[in-house]
Parts: C-alpha cells; structure tokens; sequence
C-alpha cells in the first residue's frame, strides 16, 4: 500500500464526499450523451442552454439531500455553483472523461475530456473527480489499456488533491444476451481486484447481483479501498437518472414539482438506508497514522 492511501490529504478528500459518519450518499447528473438519448424519447429537444436549466434544477432538488453530487464540466459544474445550487457541505465530483455512458460498449480506450483536467476541477472547487471505465478482465488487451488510463488518472487526482473515483463497466460483448453473460459476476469481481490495485480513492461497483456475490467484491476490493454501489451498498451509493428521471418533463415547473415531491423524498430514503447499513469509509480503512511532528518539511 503506497502512503498516499493512508495520507492525510486522502482522508480530507473522502471526508468532503461523505456524511460524518464517513458513508457516501450520491447523485449523479453528470450524463451527457445518454441524457440527450432519453430526451430525444421523450420529444424533449433541449439545447446547450437546455440542458444547463435542467442539470441546475436538478442539482438544486437533489443537493442537499446528498453528500456529493457529480456534475459534468461541460453542462453544469460551473453553472450549478454560480446558481447557489449545491450547499457548502456538499461534495463535488467531476468526470474526467470525454464520453458518457451512451459510448461504453464501444470504447477501446477512455480519453479525457479535452481542456480538461484534475487541477481544473480542483481550482473550481471539485473535491473529487470520477473516471468512468468500459472494463472486461476477459479482454486483455482493452484491460491492459484501460489500467493505463487509470494510472494516469491517479497521478492526476494526487497532483490535484482530489478522491478520484473509478467506475468500471461490464460492457455486453457481440453474441451476449446481456452484458458479460453468465459471468458477470464473476468479471466484475475480477475488475474490482485488478482495479484497486491501481489503488484509486473510491471504486463505483455494478451489483454483481446477489448478496454472495458482493461479499466476494468485497473481498476482491480490499480494507484499504471504499466502494460504492451504482445504485446502492458497501460504504454508500451514487445513483443516477433513476432519481430524477420523474423530472424528465417538457414543463419547467412540472419537472420542479416532480423533483421536490418525488426525486428527493427518494434520495432522502436512500440515504437514511445507507446511513443506517453502509460501512463508513474510516472503518473500512482502518486508524490512519498520526503524521511526525516537522512532517511539513517533506509534504
């Protein structure tokens, strides 16, 4: 285990994402192509500045009923702070990577965001920054890539200061049913293993879809790693468009009157659940050692 897993500054981090008893209760909104997608569906053509209104009325529903929010930099984090829409005492997450969730079955290699970086979302206020990974340990050489990315990333977010979080994805290969067939269990505790090794502040996890299963993620993950459920679990959860997807409408109030009514009750529950359940971070980890007296010298 390097010392940075141990560090002071990683400690800060995490703790700016999660409650004070350490667990993580997150919302996502920073989808792009996939959000454009639904709209499209739903006869909701939105532009640029479309898609900003929605993200800031969201944020402003979602907030500060969680721990941390990701937000995109193309759409909303900058928009979302100079509305006052996040509270003070909500983290802020920002992607790294160029494409959403729409383009993960035909990623070879996840690029970053052009004119984007870790300092960037540092300097903007950001607390943490998340890389969404299309990740098969049964395709090496894509594997092998993707690790790289990763390696990058976590230099990046060090150099920043920021938690970076990591969420692979088991993709649905040609000639599947669904995404890694009857072995998807089984590969997404194998790129929770090969991924903490790479040792990121925070892994964002698939269910692997039955209680045993995720105590064998567990394991794979480690003690010196928090992970999260992608919709639920272990030490929190970061949970998508299935919370705000009821203010998916065309009627700017409509939608506002569905996000307050609807889509924060349900984060609020989620949060009180997890609260109650979810392994805090620091417990996981364990007591971090007091730094030396003139550690400043060599920091």
């Amino acid at each position: 285990m390097s010392d940075h897993m141990r560090s002071a500054q990683r400690a800060r981090a995490l703790d700016r994402l999660a409650s004070p008893r350490g667990v993580i209760a997150g919302a996502a909104v920073d989808h792009r192509d996939a959000l454009q997608a639904v709209l499209a569906k739903r006869g909701m053509q939105l532009d640029d500045a479309g898609i900003t209104e929605l993200k800031v009325r969201v944020a402003s529903a979602l907030a500060p009923a969680a721990t941390m929010i990701l937000l995109d930099a193309e759409y909303s984090v900058a928009q979302t702070i100079a509305a006052g829409a996040v509270p003070g005492s909500t983290g802020i997450v920002v992607p790294l990577e160029a494409m959403g969730y729409g383009d993960v079955a035909r990623v070879a290699q996840t690029q970053f965001l052009e004119g984007w970086s870790a300092a960037k979302a540092r300097r903007l206020g950001a607390s943490g920054a998340k890389l969404l990974l299309p990740y098969r340990a049964d395709v090496a050489d894509q594997a092998e890539r993707q690790e790289g990315v990763v390696r990058t990333a976590v230099a990046a977010c060090r150099e920043a200061g920021l938690a970076l979080i990591v969420e692979p994805i088991v993709y649905k290969r040609e000639g599947e049913e669904r995404a890694g067939g009857e072995r998807f269990a089984e590969l997404v505790v194998q790129g929770a293993r090969r991924l903490a090794a790479l040792e990121p502040d925070v892994l964002k996890m698939q269910y692997p879809g039955s209680a045993t299963a995720c105590e064998e993620l567990d394991a794979a993950v480690g003690r010196s790693i928090p992970w999260v459920l992608l919709g639920g679990g272990a030490s929190g959860f970061i949970v998508g468009r299935t919370l705000f997807d009821a203010g998916l409408v065309t009627d700017p109030d409509e939608s506002r009157r569905a996000l307050v009514s609807h889509s924060r009750p349900l984060l609020e529950r989620l949060a009180a659940i997890a609260e109650a359940l979810a392994t805090p971070w620091r417990e996981r980890v364990g007591v971090l050692p007091q730094p030396p007296r003139e550690w400043y010298r060599t920091a």
